[in-house]
């Protein structure tokens, strides 16, 4: 009985073990960093800004100071609105002097920020030429071309920016460009690097945070989910209250099926801003914990904020289309705005949404061919694969679709709190029908 006791006991202590020196090292890691630099507050800028235009209204570099900081409130709290009001001071400070390259710059980094990517573009070429100028225009440049889906303009770019600005932004822009061409080791390697490179140079703490955030998050895609944990709570605990660092231990939580906390994430999430993705994963959270009232009330939420503003359905468009696919809510709405939105933006992920939004439509072939071309860079999106194994099942590509919803469970069976349920099921049936 004794020898049966310590066979079982011997394999759960070397579990505990290694699971404790990895806390230990991150730890480690983490306290062997310098503090990050200081700075006054958004809110304390914002304050000293709007006194400052108030009393000498045509001071235009008090204005691009007043739309960063803006901007910077706008980054910290996902509140879309900051972007409006940023944008509204840049325009006066080109107003008054409409030579002024970094004004020029500023905006066009909140105009992506909008994702008006094509006026971001428009603005950022020409200040690729000025020296002042050249590392912010080189950066939107590239990160439009992104969005757009134009790769290798993007590339480009980035190769430009590395020249002459390689330092942790540039890094991280890298590993983005590495995990749409589906290295996923080599981008995360990437965005670590970028992490400490921002801590040794003593950066921000915002920016210490969105960088340790989007470690977490390549962690989380591939399914690694205490690593993920460690970089979301290293985020949170950089810049209090961060929305994204919340939002993301509540997924790490949802995948560990500690719903509650979960739920409790989502929420102080939700108390900063309410975007679309997080109110529909607590709304699914509340459905799978018998709350269906609640649910319903997030669900609604999302409805409302689309129609609230011109600003959110730019920025939120896409979230919205997968809402209602995911849902099957609006199922023409959603393939309304997704084939619209390929008008302009034609990347990956455009496709994608498209591709999922003519599958819940019921028109299968025209979905597979949005996925193709949602596939062409081999990215390792574990939802990417989801959306194209549920086509193949649709169109009877029986064989084809155990493989993509094989695949896919691999890269991260965590990838989605309800998705990841159907991917599941869907593969048991097949497999089932199979045998």
């Amino acid at each position: 009985m004794m020898s049966k006791f310590k066979l079982i006991l011997l394999p759960l202590c070397a579990v505990a073990f290694i699971a404790l020196s990895y806390v230990i090292v991150t730890q480690a890691r983490f306290a062997s960093r310098p503090d990050p630099a200081n700075q006054p507050s958004a809110d304390t800028a914002i304050a000293f800004w709007e006194k400052r235009v108030a009393q000498t209204p045509n001071a235009y570099i008090d204005y691009i100071y007043l739309g960063e900081a803006y901007a910077r409130k706008a980054r910290e709290t996902g509140a879309v609105d900051y972007y409006l009001r940023a944008e509204a001071a840049l325009r006066k400070a080109l107003g008054i002097n409409p030579n002024y390259p970094p004004a020029s710059s500023s905006l066009s980094n909140v105009l992506f920020a909008m994702h008006d990517f094509k006026g971001a573009l428009a603005l950022a070429e020409p200040l690729a030429s000025v020296p002042k100028t050249a590392p912010s225009a080189w950066a939107t440049i590239g990160d439009a071309q992104l969005a757009l889906g134009d790769y290798a303009e993007a590339e480009a770019a980035y190769q430009q920016l590395a020249a002459i600005n390689p330092g942790p932004s540039t890094t991280s822009r890298l590993a983005f460009l590495a995990d749409l061409n589906g290295d996923t080791a080599e981008a995360l390697s990437l965005m670590e690097q970028a992490a400490d490179r921002a801590w040794q140079s003593g950066d921000y703490r915002e920016n210490l945070a969105w960088y340790e955030y989007q470690v977490g998050e390549f962690n989380f895609k591939m399914g690694q989910l205490r690593e993920a944990e460690s970089h979301y709570q290293a985020s949170f605990e950089v810049f209090d209250n961060y929305y994204l660092a919340l939002a993301g231990l509540g997924k790490v939580r949802a995948a560990q099926g500690r719903y509650e906390a979960a739920i409790r994430f989502y929420e102080q999430a939700i108390a900063v801003v309410p975007q679309p993705d997080f109110l529909a994963a607590l709304g699914d959270l509340y459905a799978l914990t018998g709350k269906p009232d609640d649910a319903q009330r997030q669900y609604d939420t999302i409805e409302f904020i689309g129609k609230l503003a011109e600003i959110n359905q730019q920025v939120y468009n896409r979230q919205l289309a997968l809402f209602y696919a995911d849902h099957d809510l609006q199922l023409p709405k959603a393939l309304t705005l997704t084939v619209t939105e390929l008008e302009t933006r034609q990347d990956i992920f455009g496709y994608d949404a498209a591709a999922w939004a003519y599958y819940k439509n019921g028109q299968y072939e025209k979905a597979q061919a949005m996925m193709e071309q949602a596939m062409k860079l081999g990215t390792r999106d574990a939802k990417l694969y989801y959306h194209a194994g549920m086509i193949a099942q649709a169109l009877g590509q029986t064989a084809e679709a155990e493989q993509l919803l094989s695949e896919s469970l691999s890269i991260n069976p965590h990838f989605d709190l309800r998705q990841a349920q159907i991917a599941q099921t869907t593969l048991d049936q097949l497999h089932a029908a199979s045998n």
